[in-house]
């Protein structure tokens, strides 16, 4: 079975009710992840903390991985969508977008903090470039949107503007809720 595989998800929630299912399973894989940690988080607690069966669990998600990836990408969607709707009517600066970009980024983060938090654990321990290359695609194509739309700056290779912008903001992102986390520890261990 090919990698990509592993991490789809066993059936899309039709119903209400599945996609109530979906959501508490992943609510309670953030939950589980904040208490635990990544090394103690496994499908049987996420079951236990929703309230479902572990058969239910794997009747949406195949493995572990699928289920941390799930999280990731349903992120990354938020993300994607944030930056879509950037609006990119004229006359827009690059401060005006930058400004535009940084608030939409912002935004998803601090959304729920607890949630982001959780996320970064993931994505330091998993390879996130298996992650559908769509929702890659989504990101990039609403950063390079945006940078067309600028009256004041061109850029000639817009791709990797939008490569650097993304790096940028993620790299500053995971830092300082490192930094939050470590500030966290070091004042419980001063207690």
């Amino acid at each position: 079975m090919n990698t990509t595989k592993r991490l789809q998800p066993r059936k899309k929630p039709a119903q209400a009710r599945s996609k109530v299912t979906i959501d508490a399973i992943l609510t309670a894989s953030i939950q589980v992840l904040l208490r635990n940690g990544l090394d103690k988080f496994t499908t049987t607690r996420v079951a236990e903390r929703t309230g479902v069966s572990v058969g239910t669990l794997y009747q949406y998600f195949p493995n572990k991985e699928a289920l941390l990836y799930a999280l990731l990408l349903k992120h990354f969607e938020m993300l994607a969508k944030s930056f879509e709707t950037i609006p990119k009517a004229p006359p827009m600066t690059l401060e005006i977008l930058s400004l535009r970009l940084a608030d939409a980024y912002i935004a998803v983060k601090m959304a729920n903090v607890d949630e982001t938090k959780a996320l970064y654990m993931v994505a330091g321990s998993i390879n996130q470039s298996r992650l559908t290359k769509d929702i890659f695609l989504r990101l990039d194509t609403a950063i390079i949107k945006a940078l067309e739309s600028v009256t004041d700056a061109r850029f000639e290779d817009t791709q990797t503007v939008s490569f650097t912008l993304l790096s940028a903001l993620a790299g500053l992102s995971r830092s300082t809720f490192a930094r939050e986390t470590a500030n966290k520890s070091r004042n419980l261990a001063l207690n």
